[in-house]
């Protein structure tokens, strides 16, 4: 991890890092294969420098270690303990794994050091890598797991009526989840339409699917189970995607070796921040692999930081990431939208290109610790 802004003579220096872990409720519970969450738990990192500019980043990892090894209340001591310290000292924290952690700080850091230059995220990433940012993508409205098919159908309905460009359901083998897919495709004949697994899937559930003409199947094996990813890929018409095995470059060149998928979902928060996960997407496309930027369901923070790798022109497919009145009845920060024609639309501020609202911040504030040099 390098740490912009630190201590040259001649940069604003650090002085202090802010920690506030929020807890923001969801308009629907957040329901996968790994588990459900009905209040997003994140913690929030404000780097301050000692010229007056603030920077910020968010943690993006889930409050239980389900999906990753990463999770909120680890992420606050590794932060806490060894991120901070190491950034402070100027060197790069020795800390395995993480990397929703680091991305945090390595954003906020980011977001400082852009907005004294007056220059967006969104640039900067897309000029770094020879091109320019869009300025609105294509969205996909991902749908949790229900209990019951009326409500995945109703939510369906409001994000197409939303003119999303495509709809992903969550499921596992459950009977009630590849049921509530046959209904989504019967109801919406046309629509461009996924699944993610996360994980669970077998060849009998793919068998049950194939007809249903998916545009992907997300994650079908375990993580760290390529092999069975590239065997599971082979029965199945649709193309695999992967999400939770690109967890490094190294990964993803095995996963390509391996043919264990044809589209790659780039998570700027697990991959370690913006700037790595705009190296991963344009590793992903040298690759011959389809790529969009994944979701973590973050905040207006993290949402706008991965939406500035999603603006990168090698995103070919349309993006997990939503507005936030998807999400939550009340942001952080001023609601991320979509334009007219239904696409998201990428923040071109300076810096990540929003702000956190102060009283917002306080009003879903646990937890806040400041941390000074």
């Amino acid at each position: 991890m390098s740490a912009p802004g630190t201590g040259t003579p001649s940069a604003p220096v650090l002085t202090a890092v802010e920690l506030v872990r929020v807890r923001l409720p969801l308009r629907h519970a957040h329901r996968a294969a790994h588990g459900s969450e009905a209040v997003r738990d994140l913690v929030l990192v404000r780097a301050g420098f000692d010229d007056g500019t603030s920077g910020w980043g968010e943690c993006s990892a889930l409050a239980r270690p389900t999906y990753t090894s990463e999770h909120t209340a680890g992420a606050w001591l590794v932060l806490r303990d060894e991120i901070v310290p190491a950034v402070f000292a100027g060197r790069a924290p020795q800390v395995v794994g993480h990397p929703m952690a680091s991305a945090a700080v390595l954003t906020a850091l980011s977001d400082a050091v852009l907005q004294r230059v007056e220059r967006s995220l969104a640039t900067d990433l897309a000029e770094a890598h020879g091109t320019n940012p869009v300025r609105a993508v294509q969205t996909c409205a991902v749908i949790s797991r229900s209990d019951g098919l009326d409500d995945v159908l109703a939510r369906v309905d409001e994000r197409v009526a939303a003119r999303v460009a495509m709809v992903k359901l969550k499921v596992t083998p459950d009977p009630q989840d590849l049921a509530a897919v046959g209904a989504v495709r019967e109801a919406w004949p046309d629509l461009a339409l996924a699944v993610d697994f996360n994980g669970t899937a077998d060849a009998d559930a793919l068998h049950q699917l194939a007809p249903l003409h998916l545009e992907y199947v997300e994650q079908p094996a375990p993580a760290d189970e390529l092999v069975r990813s590239a065997h599971l890929a082979s029965l199945i018409e649709a193309p695999v995607a992967l999400d939770e095995s690109l967890t490094s470059p190294g990964a993803l060149d095995t996963a390509v070796a391996l043919g264990a998928g044809r589209i790659a979902n780039i998570k700027p928060a697990r991959c370690g921040g913006p700037h790595a996960g705009a190296a991963l997407v344009a590793q992903a496309r040298n690759a011959g692999l389809e790529v969009f930027v994944g979701g973590m369901v973050e905040s207006g923070v993290g949402r706008a930081a991965a939406l500035a790798v999603a603006a990168l022109p090698g995103c070919t497919l349309p993006t997990d990431l939503g507005p936030s009145l998807a999400y939550f009845d009340e942001d952080v920060t001023e609601p991320l939208l979509t334009d007219g024609s239904g696409r998201m639309i990428v923040p071109m501020a300076p810096g990540i290109g929003v702000v956190p609202h102060a009283d917002r911040v306080d009003r879903f504030a646990v937890d806040r610790l400041v941390i000074e040099r």
